[in-house]
């Protein structure tokens, strides 16, 4: 036994005999952990145009779909038509062509299956570049902005909502930050009166110019009356059993009428905002050209939803503050910011937003155009 044990002792000593540890023993009949790398990202869809958006003998806007995916394409379909694909290509492009402000689908699928669905609206005429003398023309302007949010209310019949301050802080950040509003010209109202509003509209009125543009913004109950056809925004000392202290539709025309602005456009998240508006066409079809658009007054507005109600925590402000932080676009017309809010919404929501002319207000058929800093 003692041999035994020395001869253990010398073939351990020489390498020949390995004893594992119980770690060692446990690694070696373990499979190792393998990690695979899976693409959770969706195909991105882009759209440009063909001789830059000019319609051609037929009338149609020639375009190109463009669908990237690092990972391979597998299917793509346009207006639920199955296109030819490369398998596992990662970028095609489709030639297509189609009448002005047709909407298309788009859906692509890479080979995780991850799907994208995009819907696109052929705009025609794309905006050309501006030239310096016609920039300086229209953009010799200041920018003013009032934002009016209505979260608690005298009457503690009228329920209280918690979003609007916060909704028009942000819309405040992203203008300032990104585009060409300055804080000096923005009036944030946080839960005014019948008469503070009434008021800051007497001052506007005063300081704006007809070079100037306007931007107001509201945030707070509505009530559309079915029996009067008449909408109502309430202002913090609304009563509910007393239409006194309610701002009438009519008075916002009026106010917006007696601002001599260049442009004038209202956006309302409000239940029954719709009732505002002379048409309620989400198109008003106006000529893209950038210089033209600055150049006629305008009186327009985009609103949350027509003669619904609409949520406290508001769908259509995520898309509308998602849309401006994520325009790249030197020049962003109000009906293209428009068009991006209303696709979001129809795919992720059931509020219907509106666009169109405000009655009686003085439109021209111009265009609230936002400016992207440099």
């Amino acid at each position: 036994m003692r041999m035994k044990l020395i001869k253990l002792l010398l073939l351990t000593l020489s390498g020949l005999y390995y004893v594992p540890s119980l770690a060692q023993a446990v690694e070696k009949i373990t499979d190792p952990v393998r990690l695979t790398l899976k693409d959770t990202s969706p195909p991105l869809v882009y759209l440009h145009y063909k001789n830059n958006g000019a319609l051609n003998t037929e009338g149609k806007v020639e375009v190109f779909i463009t669908v990237k995916d690092q990972s391979g394409i597998s299917s793509v379909s346009i207006d639920n038509i199955l296109q030819t694909v490369t398998p596992d290509k990662d970028s095609i492009s489709f030639a297509k062509s189609f009448a002005p402000n047709h909407e298309v689908l788009v859906t692509a699928k890479d080979k995780f299956n991850n799907v994208k669905e995009r819907s696109l609206v052929i705009r025609g005429q794309v905006p050309q570049a501006v030239s310096p003398s016609d920039l300086a023309v229209v953009t010799q302007h200041k920018n003013y902005m009032m934002l009016i949010s209505e979260e608690e209310y005298q009457d503690p019949s009228i329920a209280s909502l918690s979003e609007p301050f916060k909704d028009a802080n942000r819309l405040k950040e992203v203008l300032t930050q990104k585009y060409t509003f300055e804080k000096s010209e923005i009036l944030l109202l946080k839960n005014p009166t019948y008469e503070d509003i009434e008021i800051k509209f007497e001052e506007l009125s005063k300081i704006i110019t007809p070079h100037d543009n306007l931007l107001i913004f509201y945030a707070g109950h509505g009530y559309f009356d079915e029996k009067t056809k008449i909408g109502y925004w309430l202002p913090s000392d609304a009563q509910e059993k007393n239409k006194a202290r309610w701002f009438r539709n009519s008075a916002l025309v009026e106010n917006i009428g007696a601002i001599n602005s260049k442009h004038t456009l209202l956006i309302a998240d409000a239940c029954f905002s719709g009732s505002i508006f002379k048409t309620r066409a989400p198109f008003n079809n106006a000529n893209p050209d950038i210089v033209n658009m600055m150049k006629r007054p305008s009186r327009k507005a985009i609103t949350s939803g027509s003669l619904t109600t609409v949520p406290d925590k508001s769908q259509f402000m995520k898309y509308l503050i998602k849309a401006l932080e994520e325009n790249n676009d030197k020049y962003l017309p109000t009906e293209d910011l428009f068009d991006t809010v209303r696709i979001g919404l129809k795919n992720n929501s059931e509020t219907k937003p509106l666009y169109g002319e405000i009655r009686d207000a003085g439109d021209e058929g111009g265009n609230f155009v936002f400016i992207r800093r440099e």
